[in-house]
């Protein structure tokens, strides 16, 4: 979600005109195309409505139901419905233009801006999202005391300053196992029902590679995977990698006492999870996830991954190795959030590196003012710099590029708007407080 919008620039940055009660054209019961007098429409601004030659009594015309607009030329095209509403109605517009940018380009201007106040505040300033962090536990030695001969040191409880802010919510946090292997690894033939086991190849690249699924992969084959412990991912390395018939798709499921129920899998390297492409997805935590046997086995907490749809190569693993094996959950009345840290009560952090996992929320409800304006002066900045060619000081009259330049009064309006946008957004970020990258040697 972008932090100001296209009719904001519109509006504020000095860039954008409005038409009111535009005279579009008249209806005459057969023409649909109509044009307005500019282009560039912007988003959002635009309402269209017809009336009676002379009248002020408009009644709206709906866009999709009556009408559709292409806002980059202007032109108008009435629905069947939308001709028969107007009839012989003059058509009228009031909208938002930008000469020279069309609404697409301010987008990209905006996402631009957006992602530059992103890296000066350290803040995500939109929506909440959902974010994996990793942190290292305890030094494996611990900490150094220093209690004799002087009084007792004071041992502030644990915590872990979060990297995204502002964080709003802790969703789960957990120890991490630090080495999880595959216990139980089978293809399942679905044709003829056979398991083959191939545990020894997946926990070693010194073993031959094989086919997923089945030698020949089919729609309802299925790979099983187990664990002696609760895992929530898995990386997968592929000698060949599978190609996507167009349909191909992967249904990966949890066993929960009862039944097998779906998991909710995100891919962190994308085709990870259909072996399209080497890497690791990761998944929700499966509540209720029990262990079960599979063809005989040991009792495991398992996946598994049901083809309903096949290959148009198949996928061959090299080796497989499970992520984020949790060794303990970590209850969230353990936990306090405060000021962008995660305290521990009545639980310290293990020793080992990247051994806790956080998930939680960080982001803002809704954008705040002050940010969504220098959302929109940042994009601002960078239209005026491309209507001035980047030059508005010392230049007579010159060609940079596609750009004609030449000095005159214009340029230097756009010069003092500059300079004035500047000091807005630099008094902004003075309020708001820019990031500082602190390293320690």
């Amino acid at each position: 979600m972008a932090y100001s919008t296209t009719l904001q620039f519109a509006q504020r940055s000095g860039l954008g005109l409005r038409i009111v009660d535009e005279n579009v054209g008249t209806g005459d019961n057969l023409e649909t195309d109509f044009d307005l007098d500019f282009d560039n429409v912007i988003t959002g601004s635009y309402v269209l409505s017809h009336a009676v030659s002379s009248s002020n009594n408009f009644t709206a015309l709906i866009e999709t139901t009556h009408y559709t607009l292409d806002k980059e030329s202007g032109r108008i095209i009435l629905t069947a419905a939308g001709l028969a509403d107007v009839g012989t109605d003059v058509i009228y517009a009031t909208y938002w233009y930008v000469e020279g940018f069309s609404d697409s380009v301010i987008s990209n201007l905006i996402s631009a801006a957006d992602d530059e106040i992103d890296q000066w505040t350290g803040r995500k300033w939109d929506t909440p999202t959902s974010v994996t962090e990793y942190v290292d536990g305890r030094p494996t030695l611990g900490y150094p005391t220093t209690d004799n001969p002087y009084v007792s040191d004071y041992d502030q409880p644990d915590g872990i300053v979060l990297k995204n802010r502002p964080p709003t919510l802790i969703e789960a946090v957990y120890f991490l196992q630090p080495i999880l292997s595959t216990s139980q690894f089978w293809n399942y033939d679905a044709a003829s029902g056979d398991y083959t086991d191939r545990t020894t190849a997946v926990n070693s690249f010194t073993e031959a590679p094989f086919i997923l699924f089945d030698d020949a992969p089919a729609t309802n084959d299925i790979i099983y995977i187990g664990s002696s412990n609760i895992f929530l991912g898995m990386t997968a390395v592929l000698s060949t990698l599978g190609v996507d018939n167009g349909n191909t798709a992967i249904d990966w499921e949890y066993w929960n006492g009862t039944a097998w129920t779906d998991l909710t899998e995100t891919d962190v390297d994308t085709g990870a999870s259909i072996f399209t492409a080497s890497g690791s997805f990761t998944w929700t935590y499966p509540y209720g996830w029990v262990k079960t046997t599979v063809n005989s086995s040991s009792s495991l907490y398992f996946i598994r991954g049901t083809l309903s749809d096949g290959y148009g190569t198949y996928p061959q693993l090299a080796a497989l190795t499970l992520i984020d094996g949790v060794s303990e959950i970590v209850e969230l009345r353990n936990l306090a959030l405060h000021n962008g840290r995660v305290n521990f009560i009545s639980k310290s952090i293990p020793a080992g590196t990247r051994n806790v996992r956080i998930d939680y929320k960080y982001g803002y409800a809704t954008t705040p003012t002050y940010i969504a304006e220098v959302s929109m002066l940042l994009a601002s900045l960078q239209a005026f710099i491309n209507l001035s060619g980047g030059s508005y000081n010392d230049a007579t009259s010159y060609s940079l590029g596609s750009k004609s330049v030449t000095i005159g009064e214009v340029y230097v309006n756009i010069r003092e708007v500059i300079n004035q946008f500047k000091g807005r957004i630099d008094g902004i970020y003075a309020m708001v407080g820019k990031r500082i990258n602190v390293a320690a040697i």
